[in-house]
């Protein structure tokens, strides 16, 4: 096998990794969503059940802590 064949083999090795490290990083991903818009409704449902007011804000910090922090690790990765 030649230089050049060793070489391009090699590319389409880390190649071939690269897009399975992407898809597996979009799943985690959109698995962190999925919970955070699980949170978000949960978050809804307290409120339409008249908590009290520290309740709604504690869970609304919380949930935007969350989100902040979620948001971030996307932007990074």
């Amino acid at each position: 096998m030649s230089d050049f064949d060793e070489v391009t083999a090699k590319l389409k090795q880390t190649r071939d990794e690269l897009k399975l490290q992407l898809h597996l990083a979009g799943k985690e991903a959109e698995e962190e969503w999925d919970d955070l818009v699980k949170d978000w409704d949960k978050f809804v449902q307290q409120k339409q059940l008249n908590k009290s007011a520290d309740e709604v804000g504690e869970a609304a910090k919380q949930l935007g802590l969350r989100m902040k922090d979620a948001f971030d690790r996307l932007r990074k990765s």
